[in-house]
């Protein structure tokens, strides 16, 4: 042997001893220094969790009559890797189910999960189903018949803009924060209404199970479960036999009103909807809304199919998912009060002040001429035979006379609107509720921004809003809010839905009959004027034919008609008014799209809605005749 030869045995030698040594450190790193490590991992890598719904707490009526409950049912949910693999396992399911083959393949190609996972395909599967489902089971891999809950809505149609409805959590909204924790694909959350107001408390906690499973995913055994906790009861305000009579009674006069002509025309009123708000001006409670025309929620339970969605959307249906309770519309002479307390509060008239009503005013020049609803003209009165009569020459004077104080620096209709409600939510704990329009020089300026020749607000513009005209929109809820600041004399309790929350055990985990307490602090006699004029409407003036033969000494009411002209649109109807006036118990708010004159075709409606509350007997009159305009 050579000298090379030796040194590359040499070499060789240490080579090995270093890669021996190297081998050595590395297997005693791994097994010693990171074995706890590598063992948790290991322990990771074979299980899998997995959760299981908790059913939604119920939704009772202040009364505990049990309007929605989360029932258990029988689903169809599948694997889609096992499934997707299976042709003849899609086959079955789409003859079995009445799915579509093509819409079925294409709701599991979309789904991301892994094995765990399943995908519900199916909600509340007949027995004949169930019982194939079973008998099949060995051929039918990846397919498994599993108990869930759904909605259940006891009272179907009734206060469904109230209660809302539920639906498949989307991927939008689990990238929300609301969302982040304790949710997953395939969970049913509130949409709408209550249901999606009080997620929170209505949504129960999940329950889980730790499965053991093998290298590639799939499940071998339980090693754990935890039971799921329902979510918590609430209890709302809305008085579900009243909501009912409400909702019938609304629905009857739209439909006696769609079979009449305007008068001196052969057109007759379309009354596509309406909305309709009771509440307890010393709570804030709401007692019923009504919003028509309506839906019924069970359609959305477990998903809606495309005919019913197609069908709630469809034009001629008149929206009926839209809350109108919540949504601004031309007010017309019911708002009148706040042009009414403006002028008391600016001193601009009192109690004897006097405007004369020819018909026709002439206040902004010859050239603008404004009509009174009574063309004949109502000869000269005061602020309560303005009220009483619902004379627009009236307010036209006295809206001129607050744009000129001060040269409409201070806005001052603006001003008054705003104290008593309009132009801002009210607070409702209810989702959507729009904030209506109080127009102002800033608003009318950004609104007509890309036209400067309307932009300025002109005298004429004080002068529309001062008769509720205009571009001022105004939603029933908050009608009703504001006349119970003049009922409750300058007191407004914010209007709300939730009553009570109460654990599964029944414990109650809130009372909150009262809602928020605000106080205008308005001026008592400003407000005893208004009212006295809002009594004269329904004894003696523009609302006396509707409540001809109503117990009008006993149950005095406090009201006003109101008639909202809408570019392009028959007129709106409207009546607000709260009683009794001496110790004022509940405020209603009326609103009838295209429905003509609000004390013909509206006031009746809350005297109906009145006659229920006082246990007076009713007479059976639903329309008025047609004797006043406005």
């Amino acid at each position: 042997m050579n000298i090379n030869s030796n040194r590359k045995l040499i070499f060789i030698s240490y080579l090995v001893i270093v890669v021996v040594v190297l081998l050595s450190l590395r297997l005693y790193f791994l097994q010693v220094m990171s074995g706890e490590i590598f063992a948790q991992a290991a322990s990771e890598n074979i299980t899998r969790t997995r959760s299981t719904a908790a059913p939604r707490g119920n939704i009772y009526d202040r009364n505990g009559k049990l309007l929605v409950e989360s029932v258990p049912t029988i689903a169809v949910a599948v694997d889609p890797y096992t499934v997707l693999g299976r042709e003849d396992i899609l086959t079955i399911l789409s003859k079995k189910l009445k799915i579509p083959y093509n819409d079925l393949k294409k709701k599991l190609e979309e789904k991301k999960t892994t094995y765990i996972d399943r995908v519900i395909i199916k909600y509340d599967i007949d027995q004949e189903t169930l019982v194939y489902l079973k008998e099949n089971s060995s051929n039918l891999p990846g397919v498994e018949v599993m108990n869930i809950f759904l909605r259940k809505y006891n009272y179907g149609y009734l206060a469904a803009h109230v209660l809302g409805y539920t639906g498949e959590i989307t991927e939008e909204k689990l990238k929300m924060e609301k969302y982040k924790t304790g949710y997953e694909g395939g969970d049913q959350i509130g949409l709408t209404g209550i249901e999606a107001q009080y997620e929170d408390i209505l949504q129960g906690v999940k329950g889980k199970i730790i499965y053991e499973v093998d290298p590639l995913g799939r499940p071998t055994d339980i090693i754990e479960q935890t039971d799921y906790i329902p979510g918590n009861d609430i209890y709302i305000t809305i008085d579900i036999e009243l909501q009912r009579f409400v909702e019938e009674t609304l629905a009857t006069q739209l439909e006696q009103i769609r079979e009449t002509k305007i008068t001196n025309t052969n057109e007759y009123y379309r009354a596509g909807g309406g909305a309709a708000v009771v509440m307890d001006v010393k709570t804030g409670e709401v007692l019923a809304m009504v919003s028509n025309p309506t839906y019924d929620p069970s359609v959305f339970v477990g998903g809606i199919s495309t005919t019913d969605w197609n069908e709630l959307n469809k034009p001629a249906n008149r929206n009926p998912l839209n809350n109108r309770a919540l949504m601004g519309f031309p007010p017309g002479s019911v708002f009148k009060i706040a042009t009414a307390y403006a002028g008391l509060s600016e001193e601009i008239i009192n109690n004897s002040s006097s405007f004369r009503c020819a018909g026709t005013w002439y206040g902004l020049g010859s050239d603008y001429p404004k009509t009174c609803w009574n063309k004949g003209g109502h000869g000269g009165l005061n602020i309560l035979g303005a009220l009483q009569n619902s004379c627009d020459t009236f307010f036209y004077e006295l809206g001129l006379r607050l744009y000129l104080k001060n040269k409409n620096a201070d806005e001052l209709l603006q001003k008054y609107c705003r104290i008593l409600g309009y132009g801002t939510p009210t607070g409702i704990d209810l989702p959507n509720e729009e904030s209506g329009i109080i127009p102002d020089k800033t608003w009318k300026k950004e609104w007509f921004k890309n036209d400067k020749a309307n932009s300025i607000w002109f005298p004429g513009d004080t002068v529309n809003m001062s008769i509720g005209q205009g571009d001022v929109l105004v939603t029933p809820l908050q009608m009703a809010y504001s006349y119970m600041a003049v009922a409750d004399r300058g007191i407004q309790h914010v209007p709300h839905i939730l009553k009570d929350i109460s654990e599964d055990s029944g414990e109650d985990l809130f009372d909150y009959s009262i809602g928020e307490v605000k106080d205008l602090s308005l001026n008592q006699d400003y407000l005893n004027t208004i009212e006295s004029g809002l009594y004269l409407v329904t004894k003696q003036g523009t609302a006396a034919s509707a409540f001809s033969g109503f117990p009008i000494n006993e149950f005095p009411v406090a009201g006003k008609t109101g008639t909202a002209e809408f570019a392009g649109r028959q007129d709106y109807a409207w009546f607000s008014c709260y009683a009794p006036i001496d110790n004022p118990k509940y405020v209603i708010a009326i609103m009838l799209e295209e429905s003509g004159g609000g004390g013909r075709n509206v006031a009746p409606i809350a005297r109906r809605i009145l006659e229920y509350l006082f246990n007076i007997e009713s007479s059976g009159i639903v329309r008025s005749v047609d004797s006043f305009g406005d």
